[in-house]
């Protein structure tokens, strides 16, 4: 009985996780960033919530902007990929947790931010009457170019709000291979040194 009990659990699991992201997926092929050698994706509209958990599928989360040239190489990338002509752009930063400390999905630290004028406001709204918690990147033609905007987390295909794409951003994983050849390079310097 316990043999059999398991692969039906597991079934049923790998079931749900599939259902659960079936109305989301990639648009188009996933760019790197020449900058960083980051892999950044571009997802279909969805709420912040579904488009962060299908990030994590992809071994990621919504984009971490850390400067102000990566925030203009997402700004100038991605929209045009959507096919629309007011898409906004989720990214990681929200104050889900608690209200107006604003934390990275990616856990990394804040260092940048750059919210439009009289944002991030946390208006209420019939969408999301808590307010709103999650970052996006302001659609092409709002000024300052590039600027962010807090919205509730209903997002998505909102009319009045414009429709929200989501970016996710994968981050390399340092190759062991790579990092051992650096510490032997290092030790064999280190011995030269000492002989000289």
């Amino acid at each position: 009985m316990k043999a059999t009990v398991f692969p039906v659990v597991s079934c049923a699991l790998v079931s749900l996780c599939l259902t659960s992201h079936a109305t989301i997926s990639t648009i188009g092929s996933p760019v790197v960033n020449p900058a960083n050698g980051h892999t950044y994706y571009l997802l279909q509209p969805a709420t912040w919530t579904e488009s962060q958990a299908y990030a994590q599928t992809l071994g990621g989360n919504l984009v971490t902007i850390n400067d102000a040239a990566e925030n203009m190489w997402v700004y100038n990338t991605f929209p045009a990929l959507t096919g629309i002509a007011q898409p906004s752009l989720w990214i990681g930063l929200n104050d889900a947790a608690v209200e107006g400390n604003w934390v990275w999905a990616s856990g990394e630290p804040v260092t940048y931010t750059f919210w439009a004028p009289g944002e991030p406001n946390n208006t209420p709204n019939p969408y999301d009457p808590n307010g709103e918690d999650y970052a996006t990147i302001r659609p092409p033609g709002y000024l300052p170019a590039g600027s962010w905007n807090d919205l509730g987390n209903p997002g998505g295909t909102m009319v009045d709000l414009g429709v929200v794409f989501g970016v996710v951003e994968v981050v390399p994983e340092p190759q062991t291979c790579v990092l051992l050849m650096m510490g032997v390079v290092s030790l064999l310097v280190f011995c030269r040194r000492k002989t000289v």
